[in-house]
């Protein structure tokens, strides 16, 4: 590696420690040890096996869909609260599972699509969001408040369209359940050719807010939003090619209701249709007496291009993303 590709290296490790004071010790840590210390022999390792780099058509497409979906987040901040909770949602902290512990009083809501890393570090130093809060009233006793999205950040979208699932034929018919402000949706119209793309959301003034963004960039030829509760659009749920759930039950209802409707979708997806669930359907069940069992149910499956690279790190946005097919 010549000196501007180690540049570019330490570039990178900094990009992806978003908070400032992690970057700060860091950095303290590199003066310390290796300009003002004594630095420790180097092991000469072998070069890691880096990615096929993209094709440039695939680049273009990148960077041309990220910036329409940047455009559209710059519209919808305009229309929602800062949390993007409305007052007429009902929000159910969970009281099962990993989420368990997500303490009204130190959880913030903050949507990944409308803000990215870097918006949510201006937000900090400007006093609009807070990164921790005082655990006894002491300012030398604190803990990070917990971040907590209800929609995928733009690059979580361009992963599940352009990496995880495999080529969408135009004839499929793509249904987000819960869809919110609708980011599943214009990632889809975007990033595929599905000649329809639905969204079901419970909310009536979301489902404006979404038809808004519809009506404005003129996506009304494949792109739909219905209003109610999803045991109530059977009818789509079972033509649906693929399904997408972005944590889309566990902060809205009772567990009680949320396995009543996964047992409804356990009935009504067709053989063969895909699922692309954050969180994990492992997770998402762990905890329900849905009346089944999973593997009776749907098969993971490996995502179809993993070793895709873009402009930003993918890993990040990965994890928590799954997909699954119905068996």
């Amino acid at each position: 590696m010549d000196l501007k590709g180690a540049q570019e290296a330490f570039l990178a490790v900094l990009q992806q420690l978003p908070q400032p004071e992690t970057r700060k010790a860091f950095l303290a840590w590199v003066d310390d040890t290796w300009i003002r210390g004594d630095p420790p022999n180097l092991m000469v390792c072998p070069p890691p096996c880096l990615p096929p780099p993209m094709a440039p058509a695939c680049t273009s497409e990148y960077t041309s869909g990220d910036t329409k979906l940047r455009k559209i987040a710059d519209d919808l901040r305009e229309l929602m609260p800062l949390n993007a909770i409305l007052p007429t949602e009902q929000i159910t902290f969970p009281s099962v599972g990993e989420n368990a512990d997500c303490d009204p009083s130190h959880t913030l809501h903050v949507d990944a699509f409308l803000y990215d890393e870097d918006m949510v570090d201006e937000l900090c130093d400007t006093g609009e969001l807070a990164r921790n809060y005082c655990v006894d009233c002491s300012s030398h006793n604190t803990q990070p408040i917990t971040y907590v999205s209800h929609s995928a950040s733009r690059e979580r979208l361009a992963y599940v369209f352009r990496a995880l699932l495999p080529p969408i034929p135009e004839d499929t018919i793509l249904l987000d359940i819960g869809s919110r402000l609708g980011a599943v949706l214009y990632g889809a119209y975007i990033y595929t050719k599905c000649q329809r793309i639905v969204g079901v959301e419970i909310n009536q003034e979301l489902c404006q807010v979404q038809q808004t963004i519809i009506n404005k960039y003129q996506f009304q030829d494949r792109l739909q939003v219905l209003h109610g509760d999803i045991q109530d659009h059977g009818e789509v749920v079972r033509v649906a090619d693929i399904i997408c759930l972005n944590n889309v039950f566990e902060f809205f209802m009772p567990p009680s209701v949320q396995a009543r409707i996964w047992a409804f979708l356990r009935a009504n997806i067709k053989k063969g249709a895909l699922m692309v669930t954050i969180p994990s359907l492992e997770d998402s069940l762990q905890y329900l007496d849905c009346g089944f069992r999973l593997q009776e149910w749907a098969r993971e499956i490996p995502p179809h291009n993993p070793n895709i690279t873009a402009p930003f790190d993918f890993q990040s946005e990965t994890s928590e993303v799954k997909l699954y097919q119905v068996i």
